[in-house]
């Protein structure tokens, strides 16, 4: 039997150690951060600027996911966008991943979004391949950009504005 719920304060440990688990699944334990602080800070607020479930299967934890609200000018809805999907190995290929983004989507439906967006590493073929047969779009027209801390400070510093 498979659970999805919110998570709440008292899985912040448990979802550090699946973004710890993700990236290094990523190839990427280098990127990793975020502190207990930083979770429960950031979910846990009057306005909090992220939001996290948690998978159980017969009881026991095997995945997490954690996704964000944004703004679309040319829908001028909001969307959901999901930052992070893990499922423990041990759990993998037993329809999870399908049923969180399907919990996913009808938080969509239920928040008016006019988009649920994710990213895809592009190695990740075993993904991409399953995000298509559930009828995503990948959008290749797009590339995605992004300013690390220095260089934002380097940027907003320059007085070019």
């Amino acid at each position: 039997m498979l659970e999805i719920r919110p998570a709440i304060k008292q899985d912040c440990a448990l979802i550090l150690d699946y973004i710890k688990a993700l990236a290094i699944a990523e190839d990427f334990p280098f990127a990793v951060a975020v502190t207990l602080q930083d979770l429960q800070r950031n979910l846990f607020n009057d306005s909090p600027t992220a939001h996290a479930l948690v998978f159980y299967r017969h009881k026991q934890p095997c995945g997490f996911a954690v996704y964000y609200y944004s703004f679309s000018t040319t829908t001028g809805k909001r969307g959901l966008h999901l930052d992070d999907l893990y499922i423990e190995p041990e759990y993998q290929g037993l329809g999870i991943g399908r049923s969180a983004l399907g919990y996913l989507a009808q938080i969509a439906v239920d928040q008016e979004c006019a988009r649920f967006e994710w990213w895809a590493l592009k190695s990740n073929d075993s993904a991409i391949k399953f995000y298509q047969k559930i009828g995503a779009n990948n959008l290749e027209q797009l590339s995605i950009f992004r300013l690390e801390e220095k260089a934002i400070a380097e940027l907003a510093y320059s007085k070019t504005y």
